[in-house]
C-alpha cells in the first residue's frame, strides 16, 4: 500500500497527564515554552496529544484488560479495569512471572484469555517483521497455580501468531514458516507442515505483498470446535527477489525479499486443513492428516503471460463459518488476477468440496477489507459489503448465499461496519452519510427475513468532526475517539444510544497550549476539477491574512485510490507544521481531494481506473490554477508536496499538461515513479498488468516526463534507501532521466530509513530541509530571510 500516516485508536489505559516540563526526541526533559517552532513540531513531545494504550474488552459491561508497566522492575501487570466506576484490579501480578527458560522476568506484550478464563497466553520478547512486532515467545500462566510455563524451546527459533485451541488445552503456532502444536498436559510438540523454506514454502503466515496489500499476517484459524486447523499454503519460489542494501557499514549489506512487481509472477496459495484427530505425534510430519481444497489458485505451472489475466489468482481472506448443517465449513475470498471478480467460497473439511455461495463483480476493482463479511449470533446469517449500488453498503444474506435484503442504502457511504446486535437486530456502522468531510456512528434497525429496503439509519454521535468507534462486545458501551480540525483527540465511554458516561481521555492542556499559539486554522472549501467537479479543499491562511495583499500557495496532496486528506480531523505534526508555514512564513497551504479520493462512492472514485495519476493531477493543476485566478493569490509562487502517493502525485503535477506553467515549486517525498516498479496487489487492483495496459503504465508515469521540468521550475526530491515499500530505484531512475535531460533539480537520501523517513532528529532534519525549500522559492523575501537566520540558528 501506498501509505500515509493515520492515527489507529486502541483501547485504552490513560497515560500520565503532560507537566510543564516535556519530553524531546531524545528523551530528555525541556522546560516548557510557547514558542512555535519546528523543533518543537517534529522533535518534541509538546505538541502532542495524550491517548490511550491497548486493551481489550472483557465479554460484558463497561470493561477491558490493559498491560500495565511497573515502575520498579523490567515487569509489567495485567489488569482489569471498568471504564464507568474507574475501578481497577489486578489480574496478573507481572512479578510473578519469572521465566525459568531465561532466568528473569519478562514483561507482557499481547496476551490472551483461554475460553474460562483460566489460562493467559503471554507473548513477549517480540522482534519486527516488517511492520509490526509478529514474531516473539509465548508463554501460558495459570491463574490458580500461579505457573509460568514456555509454549516451546526459544532455541528452536521465534514463534507467531500463537492461540489457544477453544478448551485451552492445546496451543498452535508458526515458526520458520511451519505450523506446529503443542499438548499442554503432556508438552508435546508435534510439527503439523515440515516443508517450510526461505524463498519456497510459507504455512500459517505470508509473503510481503500480501501483508502490504491484502493485510493479511497471521495465516491460521482454529475450528470453533478445536478439531481442525485452517492454514494458507504460499509457494514464493517462482517470484523474483528485491535487495536493500545498507552503505553505513564498510562492507555493505544485503537483505533480499521477495517482492513481486506488476505484471510479474505472485506466490500461488492454497488453503489446508489439518485434522487433529488424525495426527501421529511419533511422525515428524503429518501429511497424512492434511487437506487441501482445490480453489484453482495453485497453479505453479503457469507462465507469466497466462497470469497476467489469471480468473482465480489470490484468497484474500479465510476463516471458519458457524455450523451449517453439522458442519463448519472454511470460508475463502477468492480474486482474479484483475482484482474485479470475487467469489465466496465455502470448503467442506470433511469431503474436501468447495462451493461457490456468493459472487460479486465490478467493471473496475473491488477492495476487501476485514469487516465486509459478518457472520450473525445464531450462525444463519451473515452481513456482506458491497459497492454494487454505487456506495459501499451492508446487505443480509442467509448462510446459503441467498440474498435478504439491504441493512443500509443511500447515495452515501459505510466506512466501517462495526457488527450486528443479534439480539436487538441492529447493525451499527460507521459512515459517511451526511459530509464526506467527517464521520460518525449510526445504527439501523434489520429485517432479518426477505425485504426491500432498509431501515431508516440512526445517527448516534452528534459532535461535529471525526469519531472512530470502538464497540464493546455486548453491543451495551462503545468508545468514542472524536477529534476536529480545530480540536486534539478525546476519549469519551458513551452508552451505545450515545449517551455520555464519561471522559477516559482529554486533551485540555494541549489545547490551552495551541490557542495561547493563535495558529491560523483550516477553513473547508471547494475548488473545480479538471472536468469542472466541485472537490473538497481545505485552506490555512495566516492568521493577519489581508485580501488585498497577494500570498505564495503550497498545495499538500495524497491523492490516491479512497484516501482523504480534507477531513474535518486532527491532522497531527502534519497539520501543525502547515499552520507553522502560515504563521511564519505567510505561505497559504491548500489541500485538495481529487477524484479518485474516498468518501464520495464508486464512481468518484474510479476515475483514475487504469489511469492512476493522470486525472488526479490534472485537478490538482486546475485547483491551482483556480486558485491563480484569486486576487490574493501570487499565481507565480504555486508550489505542491506530498510523500509517497503523494510524492508521484507531485511529480506527475508538476511535469504533464499544464504543470509545468502552473507549479514553481515542487518536494516529492518517497514518490513511485513509474508503477511497473511498484508491486502487484495494489498496482493492478487500479491499473491492470502493464501487458494489459501498456500505455496506462506509460503515460501514468512521472519518468516519461522528466524532460518537461522548466528551468524556472524548483524541484527537492527525498528518498529513504531502505524503504521496502516504494523502492528507492524509483528515485534514482527519475534522478537518471532528469540528469539525461540536463534539468537541475536537487536530491536528499537518508541512509537506512524506510519509507517513513524517520528514527532520532531525522524528521527534524527532513522539515527543516523542506521548509528552507518553501521559504527559498515561495515564501516573501522577508520573510525568507528570516527563515534562514531562524534556521541557522536552530530556532
Amino acid at each position: 500500500m501506498i501509505r500515509r500516516a493515520v492515527f489507529v485508536l486502541a483501547v485504552l489505559l490513560v497515560l500520565p497527564a503532560t507537566s510543564s516540563l516535556v519530553q524531546g526526541q531524545d528523551g530528555t526533559q525541556e522546560q516548557e515554552s510557547p514558542a512555535f517552532t519546528l523543533e518543537r513540531i517534529h522533535a518534541s513531545s509538546a505538541l502532542r496529544p495524550e491517548s490511550f494504550q491497548g486493551g481489550k474488552w472483557a465479554e460484558q459491561g463497561p470493561i477491558i484488560t490493559y498491560i500495565e508497566p511497573v515502575d520498579t522492575a523490567d515487569a509489567t501487570h495485567l489488569m482489569r479495569y471498568n471504564l464507568e466506576t474507574d475501578e481497577r484490579t489486578r489480574v496478573v501480578d507481572g512479578t510473578n512471572l519469572y521465566a525459568e527458560d531465561v532466568d528473569r522476568i519478562v514483561p507482557i506484550e499481547d496476551y490472551t484469555f483461554g475460553e474460562n478464563r483460566e489460562k493467559v497466553l503471554i507473548y513477549t520478547g517480540s522482534k519486527e517483521v516488517w511492520r509490526t512486532n509478529t514474531k516473539g515467545f509465548y508463554y501460558v500462566y495459570d491463574l490458580d497455580a500461579q505457573t509460568l510455563t514456555p509454549v516451546a524451546d526459544r532455541d528452536d527459533g521465534y514463534q507467531m501468531f500463537a492461540k489457544f485451541n477453544p478448551s485451552a488445552t492445546r496451543v498452535a503456532f508458526v515458526r520458520q514458516r511451519d505450523l506446529y502444536v503443542v499438548n499442554l498436559e503432556t508438552g508435546t510438540e508435534t510439527a503439523l507442515t515440515t516443508d517450510g523454506s526461505e524463498g519456497a514454502i510459507i504455512n500459517g503466515t505470508f509473503d510481503w505483498v500480501h501483508e502490504e496489500e491484502f493485510g493479511l499476517q497471521d495465516g491460521w484459524r482454529w475450528s470453533p470446535d478445536g478439531e481442525r486447523i485452517a492454514f494458507f499454503k504460499l509457494d514464493e519460489s517462482e517470484t523474483q527477489s528485491f535487495p536493500l542494501m545498507n552503505n553505513t557499514t564498510r562492507y555493505p549489506k544485503i537483505t533480499r525479499f521477495r517482492y513481486p512487481k506488476a505484471g510479474e509472477v505472485n506466490s500461488e496459495v492454497k488453503i489446508g486443513v489439518v485434522d487433529l484427530s488424525a495426527v501421529d505425534t511419533s511422525k515428524r510430519g503429518q501429511s497424512h492428516a492434511i487437506s487441501y481444497f482445490d480453489t484453482k489458485t495453485w497453479d505453479p505451472g503457469v507462465t507469466k503471460e497466462e497470469e497476467a489475466s489469471d480468473p482465480h489468482e489470490y484468497i484474500a481472506r479465510m476463516g471458519w463459518t458457524p455450523e451449517i448443517d453439522g458442519t463448519h465449513r472454511v470460508w475463502m475470498y477468492r480474486l482474479n488476477r484483475e482484482q474485479n471478480g470475487l467469489d465466496l467460497l465455502y470448503g467442506d473439511p470433511t469431503t474436501r468440496e468447495t462451493e461457490q455461495v456468493l459472487q460479486e463483480t465490478q467493471d473496475t476493482y473491488i477492495d476487501i477489507t476485514d469487516d465486509k463479511l459478518s457472520y450473525l449470533d445464531g450462525g444463519e446469517r451473515f452481513v456482506f459489503l458491497s459497492e454494487r449500488t454505487g456506495y459501499n453498503h451492508a446487505h443480509l444474506y442467509r448462510n446459503d448465499g441467498t440474498y435478504l435484503g439491504p441493512v443500509t442504502a443511500g447515495d452515501w457511504e459505510v466506512t466501517e461496519f462495526h457488527g450486528v446486535d443479534a439480539e436487538n437486530a441492529t447493525a451499527y456502522f460507521t459512515a459517511a452519510r451526511d459530509t464526506s468531510l467527517e464521520r460518525h456512528l449510526y445504527a439501523a434497525e434489520m429485517d432479518m427475513d426477505r425485504h426491500e429496503s432498509a431501515r431508516t439509519a440512526q445517527k448516534i454521535t452528534s459532535q461535529s468532526g471525526w469519531h472512530s468507534i470502538n464497540l464493546s462486545k455486548d453491543w451495551a458501551y462503545y468508545i468514542d475517539q472524536h477529534s476536529a480540525a480545530d480540536a486534539p483527540p478525546e476519549w469519551t465511554l458513551h452508552e451505545r444510544n450515545g449517551d455520555r458516561l464519561t471522559t477516559l481521555q482529554a486533551n485540555d492542556a494541549l489545547a490551552q497550549r495551541l490557542d495561547s499559539l493563535d495558529l491560523p486554522q483550516k477553513r473547508f472549501t471547494t475548488l473545480p476539477a479538471a472536468d469542472g467537479t466541485p472537490l473538497n479543499a481545505y485552506v490555512i491562511t495566516p492568521t493577519d491574512f489581508d485580501p488585498a495583499k497577494q500570498y505564495p500557495v503550497l498545495m499538500y496532496v495524497y491523492g490516491g485510490p479512497g484516501v482523504q486528506t480534507v477531513t474535518n480531523q486532527w491532522g497531527g505534526s502534519r497539520q501543525l507544521w502547515h499552520q507553522y508555514l502560515a504563521q511564519k512564513h505567510d505561505v497559504v497551504v491548500v489541500s485538495v481531494d481529487n477524484r479518485g479520493t474516498g468518501g464520495r462512492g464508486k464512481a468518484f472514485q474510479d476515475v483514475p481506473y487504469q489511469r492512476l495519476g493522470q486525472p488526479e493531477a490534472a485537478d490538482q493543476i486546475r485547483a491551482a490554477q483556480a486558485l491563480a485566478d484569486s486576487a490574493w493569490v501570487d499565481a507565480d509562487r504555486i508550489g505542491i508536496w506530498g510523500w509517497s502517493y503523494g510524492g508521484y502525485m507531485t511529480l506527475l503535477s508538476m511535469l504533464k499538461g499544464e504543470g509545468p506553467s502552473t507549479f514553481d515549486t515542487g518536494i516529492s517525498v518517497a514518490p513511485v515513479t513509474d508503477w511497473r516498479l511498484y508491486d502487484t496487489i495494489y498496482t493492478e487492483r487500479y491499473m491492470s498488468t502493464p501487458q494489459r495496459n501498456e500505455d496506462g503504465y506509460e503515460n501514468g508515469a512521472p519518468q516519461t516526463y522528466a524532460d518537461r521540468l522548466r528551468a524556472n521550475q524548483n524541484l527537492l526530491m527525498v528518498h529513504g534507501d531502505d524503504d521496502d515499500n516504494v523502492h528507492v530505484q524509483n528515485s534514482v531512475q527519475m534522478v537518471n532521466q532528469l540528469q539525461d535531460a540536463n534539468k537541475q533539480f536537487r536530491f536528499m537520501m537518508y541512509p537506512t530509513r524506510e519509507h517513513g523517513i524517520a528514527g532520532g532528529r531525522t524528521r527534524l532534519h527532513l522539515f527543516t530541509m523542506i521548509t528552507n525549500m518553501v521559504t527559498e522559492h515561495l515564501a516573501p523575501a522577508s520573510r525568507a530571510e528570516t527563515s534562514r537566520s531562524t534556521s541557522a540558528a536552530g530556532e
